[in-house]
């Protein structure tokens, strides 16, 4: 380390006292009390001598110290003159030195200094210094340190400049670098009005103190020592070898007001007097505490000093204490840390938190519970939460039951063992879910963090219901994950409560991607399953998420359908696009479902009957005569297309003894519906099986009146046919009704000259004619017959083979049938054969007689030779 350059200044007589010499300039203030304070204090008496001595001061403007060393100048003529040798040092190189006597051994009283020069200083460790004899120094150092501060002046001090270094060595410093002393002053001494701190004077200049405020100390007395701390002090500045009052760790607990102050010292000692104290009494920690909390600027490693002080006393509080007191002082001690570190207070307070809380939680809660404006308790939750997780037991339960809500929550959401007993107890469940609306945000968002991976069961659906009800997309997402690790998602509560917030959020998609993801059980397709509603979209989603197995999708779909609104479920069914592809992926033993679409929604006449193929077939069941009725009564009037009359026939067929038949008829042959529609229905009708035909056989009558009611009958051949069949079974087992209902339609299958309704002419006109042929008036279905006159059968011949002259459509075999079948087939072909025309369409005739039964095939042949025979009779007009 290199040399110190220590200026000087010289000061003498010169015609007055004045600087003679200096190797530095200073600032005129400081100048000026240097130039005051190198001259001797008081005047000499006449002949009076007195030995060099020290005078050490700073100087206002705090950038230099001086050290000074007095001489009497017995060289100029004037008496009571002096020279002063000064050392200008700068104030941090004076405060910061370990010891003195470089500086001092600089002012070497045997060399009277003539000139002013800076002198370097070596450093070198600090000398022991000799004890002071017969100088006591107890009085001294309380006037100095432990009473109140004023200045000293001590009278007849044996070896003044020894008590002085050692002193000023002693000091700390800040103290230091203000301490103002002289070892020699006739009269007190002053800097811009302060007080030196401490003056030695001989005893017989005592009474030019007289006024003076400071205090005056016999340095040849005894005295007893009047506080604790005086041997200790005396020990440290007059009998050590290296003096010094205030240790480094001891200065750091200093704080900058009391830094250059005597109080310093009686802190410093009062803490080595606690720190003494504390393995007897641990309500001495506290004292420590309001030490350091004095100090408006601690130094970091006080606190950590602290640290294994403060562990013992509360340890040894925790142990001897009753739990009430212990906490009491615990709480003491926290709040009186809250300036240190957080790290300082859990390490030092902790363990004795952590015993205390296992064995009185309710006092761990009263303690967190009472005010804490710095937030010192809060330090406590840790060790708290632990102690009381480690030993949860009733009262533990008890007391976190009676806690304040805010309290409750952060001491669960500091230990995760505690959580996690938490978690178990039912009752602390249900009141976590009572309690989570009254909690702040940042709270709730704590609590939610630390307490859903523990809420994995329906036992925790109370404190899980608004945790998972906040939760974001990510949030749902690694929800779904933890209770697929936990258990499998055993809790349909909480899976419940999954979907719903998923639903609210809009993200059902995202949820069954993180389903997917996982690994298959029952469980997870469960769960999988029910992100399907019935809404339309989540259908759509099933049915064209090509990773889901086709059984998965069919359960689904189903349990997705029985759980839609009616206003979803009727979303589903008249979507035309999706209904198609839910029919043909349902499996086959959902009727339910179908029963309620059938019931409930309005769909087309295609898809209801799709519907109704896929329902149970059981004979006796109502429900399903019921519905095939409802849908025969649409289908009846309208196109639907696919195999019509096979589906009309299905339905007459489930409905069987049941049928209605002339409500099926006038369904079904309304005279207001298209042809192409009766036609098909007459198809259907005689399509039908066992009993639903016979049903419709026995309305022949209801069947005649609506084909009747048209002027023609515009129908195909299917059609005509069906209705031939029909009306063939109603004349064998009803006669009666079978005569009436072809006389009625009789005038329109004759007007029906474009359709081929030559077979139903030939089922029908033969019985109708035997009737008109009997002598008696006839019955009264008669009069649907317009062709009645007085030869009844002449009109009704004529009007058949006019007809079937002029229709391009009818079989001419059909009416040789007819003839034959009436009983009069002689009248009735010669009518054909002397008609205009007639003799080609007999030729016809001729032609097709091999198509004709047995007999009449017979018969026609006999009576078409006769006529060919006598040709001429054809114009007999009796016929």
């Amino acid at each position: 380390m290199p040399p110190t350059s220590i200026a000087t200044q010289v000061h003498g007589y010169q015609q007055g006292h004045q600087l003679l010499a200096s190797s530095i300039k200073l600032a005129k203030q400081d100048q000026s009390v240097i130039d005051r304070l190198s001259d001797v204090a008081g005047p000499l008496r006449p002949g009076e001598q007195f030995e060099p001595y020290v005078s050490a001061y700073p100087l206002p403007s705090g950038q230099f110290f001086i050290l000074a060393r007095t001489w009497q100048d017995l060289t100029v003529p004037r008496a009571g003159c002096v020279r002063t040798l000064s050392l200008v040092i700068s104030t941090e190189v004076w405060a910061a030195a370990p010891g003195l006597r470089g500086f001092v051994d600089l002012l070497d009283p045997a060399n009277f200094p003539s000139e002013a020069t800076s002198i370097a200083l070596s450093a070198a460790p600090p000398a022991p210094l000799p004890p002071v004899p017969e100088f006591y120094g107890s009085e001294l150092l309380e006037a100095l340190f432990l009473e109140e501060a004023k200045p000293v002046a001590v009278f007849d001090a044996p070896s003044p400049e020894l008590i002085a270094i050692r002193l000023l060595t002693a000091l700390w410093p800040a103290m230091r670098s203000s301490f103002a002393v002289s070892t020699f002053a006739l009269s007190p001494r002053k800097i811009e009005g302060r007080s030196f701190d401490l003056i030695f004077a001989p005893k017989d200049a005592r009474s030019r103190f007289a006024e003076w405020g400071g205090r005056r100390i016999d340095a040849r007395g005894t005295q007893n020592a009047r506080h604790r701390w005086t041997g200790a002090i005396v020990d440290r500045v007059f009998n050590a070898p290296f003096p010094s009052l205030l240790a480094d760790q001891e200065m750091r607990l200093i704080g900058s007001e009391e830094i250059n102050k005597p109080a310093a010292l009686r802190i410093a000692l009062l803490w080595d007097e606690l720190t003494a104290k504390v393995g007897q009494s641990p309500s001495a920690a506290l004292g420590l505490l309001d030490i350091a909390n004095s100090r408006k600027e601690g130094d970091p490693t006080t606190f950590f000093a602290l640290q294994p002080i403060l562990a013992e006393a509360t340890e040894r509080a925790a142990r001897t204490m009753p739990n009430n007191e212990a906490w009491d002082f615990v709480g003491a001690i926290t709040r009186k840390m809250h300036r240190f570190p957080a790290v300082a207070t859990l390490s030092s307070l902790a363990p004795a938190a952590m015993q205390l809380a296992a064995r009185s939680p309710e006092g761990a809660i009263k303690l967190l519970s009472q005010p804490d404006p710095h937030g010192a308790l809060s330090s406590l939750l840790s060790p708290i939460a632990a102690g009381i997780g480690s030993h949860f037991d009733g009262a533990a339960e008890k007391a976190l039951l009676g806690a304040a809500p805010e309290v409750f929550t952060s001491l669960i959401t500091t230990d995760s063992h505690l959580i996690g007993v938490v978690a178990k107890s039912h009752v602390l469940v249900e009141h976590i879910g009572d309690i989570l609306p009254s909690v702040s945000s940042t709270t709730f968002e704590a609590v939610r963090d630390v307490l859903l991976p523990v809420l994995v069961e329906d036992a925790h659906a109370t404190a899980a219901t608004p945790l998972i009800a906040s939760l974001d997309a990510e949030g749902i997402s690694d929800e779904v994950r933890l209770l697929s690790r936990a258990n499998d998602f055993a809790s349909d509560t909480l899976v419940k409560l999954v979907l719903s917030r998923a639903r609210d959020l809009g993200i059902m998609t995202g949820l069954r991607d993180v389903l997917l993801e996982l690994e298959f059980s029952p469980s997870r397709d469960s769960f999988l399953g029910d992100t399907f509603s019935g809404d339309i979209r989540d259908l759509e989603d099933l049915l064209e998420d090509e990773r889901l197995p086709n059984q998965f999708v069919a359960e689904t779909l189903a349990s997705a359908l029985r759980r839609a609104t009616a206003n979803q479920f009727r979303d589903a069914f008249t979507d035309e696009r999706l209904v198609e592809t839910i029919l043909q992926t349902l499996p086959t033993d959902n009727s339910d479902i179908l029963w309620r679409a059938v019931n409930e929604i309005n769909m087309p006449v295609a898809l209801q009957l799709d519907v109704f193929v896929r329902l149970p077939s059981e004979s006796n069941s109502q429900d399903r005569v019921a519905l095939a009725s409802r849908l025969l009564g649409q289908i009846l009037r309208v196109r639907f297309g696919g195999d019509e009359s096979a589906s009309i026939a299905m339905l007459l067929n489930t409905i069987g003894e049941g049928l209605d038949g002339s409500w099926a008829v006038g369904q079904g042959l309304d005279r207001h519906l298209p042809n192409g529609i009766v036609g098909r229905n007459l198809v259907s009708f005689n399509e039908a099986a066992e009993p639903a035909r016979t049903k419709i056989v026995r309305v022949v009558e209801e069947l005649a009146h609506q084909l009747s009611d048209r002027y023609t009958l515009d129908l195909d051949e299917p059609a005509m046919k069906a209705t031939n069949s029909l009306f063939i079974a109603s004349q064998k087992t009803q006669q009666r009704e079978f005569l009436s209902a072809a006389a009625r339609v009789l005038p329109t299958l004759l007007r029906s000259r474009n359709t081929p309704v030559s077979s139903l002419i030939a089922t029908t006109f033969p019985p109708v004619y035997r009737e008109l042929a009997k002598e008696e008036a006839g019955p009264d279905f008669l009069k649907f017959i317009p062709f009645m006159d007085w030869d009844r059968c002449k009109s009704a011949r004529r009007e058949l083979v006019d007809a079937f002259l002029a229709s391009r459509t009818w079989d001419p075999a059909d009416i040789a049938l007819i003839a034959c079948h009436s009983g009069d087939i002689w009248k009735i072909l010669r009518k054909v054969a002397r008609s205009y025309g007639g003799e080609r369409y007999f030729e016809r005739i001729v032609e097709q007689m091999s198509e004709l039964p047995e007999p009449c095939a017979t018969e026609t042949r006999k009576t078409v030779a006769a006529i060919y025979a006598d040709w001429p009779s054809k114009y007999d007009w009796r016929d």
